[in-house]
């Protein structure tokens, strides 16, 4: 049960928490911050896609850590969550649609 609510749950609900931020236009909350300026709406398609990609890899991860036991696999897990966070702001830097 707990493989189940950790490795299907928590990321379809920061999926579902994307779409509707994306339907919404706004910026998750892990990259809130008072000198982020939008300058173009393809930056939420952006936010979209990248934090899908963040959601599928987190459950493959914590899928991994259960099966194989990562002495690491809390800081692994951490790493991949903010690392792909941090990835929409250098893809939406790169493509001009924040500054």
């Amino acid at each position: 049960m707990f493989l189940f609510i950790c490795n299907i749950i928590v990321p379809l609900l920061f999926v579902i928490y994307n779409i509707v931020y994306y339907f919404k236009k706004k910026v998750i909350y892990t990259l809130k911050n008072d000198d982020f300026i939008i300058i173009n709406d393809d930056f939420y398609k952006i936010q979209l896609i990248v934090s899908c990609v963040n959601a599928i890899s987190v459950s493959i991860l914590l899928f991994a850590w259960q099966k194989y036991s990562f002495s690491f696999g809390l800081f692994l897990f951490i790493a991949v969550f903010w690392s792909f966070n941090y990835l929409i702001k250098v893809i939406a830097a790169w493509k001009d649609t924040i500054r």
